[in-house]
């Protein structure tokens, strides 16, 4: 393949083998403006702050630092460098933390080369493009015509628009929409985004759309956040990157970069890491988590928080008479009917077991007593067809100055205890 772009970049190369780090460090030589080579990854470090290159291609295990360890350090200094991580196949533990360090690419050991110069190549080509400046172009029709010669062969989805028409648009773009010209494209482009809580659309914008602001309020994001959802041709949703660069005239250069894959394995580690496998409700370990971010909350703004432990009556029977499986149902059962009634400021995870736990934002325990009784009056309500009537007993405390997880959750365990001394199906503070 041509090295158009390439060929124009200083690249710095981190390897600590040194048979591996020959033969690439040949290869690239010829393919470069400049190769910087390091052993390690604090050599790495070193001769990136010496000699402030254009891209960054790194090993991921090494000593003294390895590439993960050295791309954070790197990111203190410069959160735009391109860094593309080489990693074996039992090192894909390293993924996530490259995705949260922004990395460029992630390839896979052992290497093909045309997938590596491929890689290279892209990234070049897009520090090249920073390079250009567009406002000294003359006309938009100028500027359209040098952005479909250079980047119509891009995999990234690239066009240019106000975000109600478009103006211009690659390759990839056309065909993810199928369609054959950028006149075929008839709505409004802020549409193409689709709308979800955890991703970006035109809601960033409270008031009115107004396309400036759109750009401003991605502008104040983290990079992580950059992220948006689009459905294809085939009504297939997608995750991408966004990229915005501002031109003349209130028109912006717009790249979408598909992520889809990355963002999947991401919400499937963060689903085994903090969901319930069986409820499918938080688990401990997010609930330990959102507690702590409330308690500094609470010691700033000085608002009641109490917690609830519910547990359910008799669940041992269930288990007994009827098998594992039927008491699996009923935990599945009280989980969402305890999730359908509490409201969206609570927390709720399953503690373990029978037991789950409740966190109830702004509430004094006397609050936490009426809504926990509320759920108890609901879940009495409850029938099993194989198990029968159900009921839960519950335990309420409230934080104190500097209580910690385990001082607050044994007051709401004793009130537990209560709870169940004196006759179950009862909430006790």
């Amino acid at each position: 393949m041509d090295d158009l772009f390439l060929s124009k970049i200083n690249l710095l190369y981190v390897e600590d083998e040194e048979s591996i780090r020959n033969i690439l460090a040949k290869r690239l030589s010829k393919k470069v403006n400049t190769l910087y080579i390091a052993e390690n990854g604090e050599d790495g470090y070193n001769k990136f702050l010496e000699n402030s290159p254009d891209m960054i291609l790194t090993d991921v295990t090494m000593p003294k630092l390895n590439g993960i360890e050295m791309t954070k350090k790197i990111r203190e200094y410069n959160r735009d460098i391109p860094i593309i991580i080489l990693s074996a196949n039992d090192e894909s533990n390293y993924l996530l933390s490259a995705i949260e360090n922004e990395v460029s690419g992630y390839i896979m050991k052992p290497l093909d080369k045309d997938k590596l110069y491929d890689v290279l190549e892209k990234n070049a080509k897009a520090i090249c493009l920073e390079k250009i400046n567009l406002a000294q172009q003359e006309q938009i029709k100028k500027q359209q015509i040098l952005l479909q010669n250079i980047i119509n062969s891009e995999r990234n989805m690239t066009f240019l628009t106000d975000f109600y028409s478009l103006k211009f648009a690659n390759n990839s773009f056309l065909d993810f929409f199928g369609i054959q010209k950028t006149s075929e494209f008839k709505n409004d482009v802020i549409t193409i985004f689709e709308k979800h809580e955890k991703f970006l659309d035109r809601d960033i914008v409270k008031d009115e759309f107004c396309a400036m602001k759109f750009f401003n309020e991605i502008e104040k994001l983290d990079e992580t956040k950059r992220v948006v959802l689009i459905k294809d041709r085939n009504s297939n949703i997608k995750s991408f990157y966004i990229s915005l660069s501002k031109l003349d005239n209130n028109l912006f250069l717009v790249s979408l970069t598909d992520i889809t894959k990355m963002t999947l394995e991401k919400i499937d580690t963060e689903q085994k890491a903090y969901y319930d496998g069986l409820t499918g409700i938080y688990n401990r370990n997010k609930f330990q988590e959102v507690f702590e971010y409330e308690v500094k909350r609470v010691h700033r703004y000085k608002y009641p928080l109490s917690i609830a432990i519910l547990d359910i009556d008799h669940f041992k029977n269930f288990n007994d008479q009827h098998g594992h499986l039927i008491g699996d149902e009923v935990l599945i059962l009280i989980a969402k009917k305890i999730q359908e009634k509490i409201r969206e400021t609570d927390t709720f995870a399953r503690w373990g077991g029978e037991e789950f736990i409740l966190l109830f934002f702004e509430c004094t325990k006397e609050d936490a007593k009426n809504k926990a009784d509320f759920l108890r009056k609901e879940i009495e309500k409850t029938y099993h067809e194989t198990a029968g009537r159900i009921t839960v007993s519950i335990g309420i405390s409230q934080y104190q100055e500097n209580d910690s997880m385990d001082d607050l959750f044994k007051k709401a365990d004793d009130a537990l205890y209560r709870a169940k001394e004196n006759g179950r199906n009862r909430v006790e503070i």
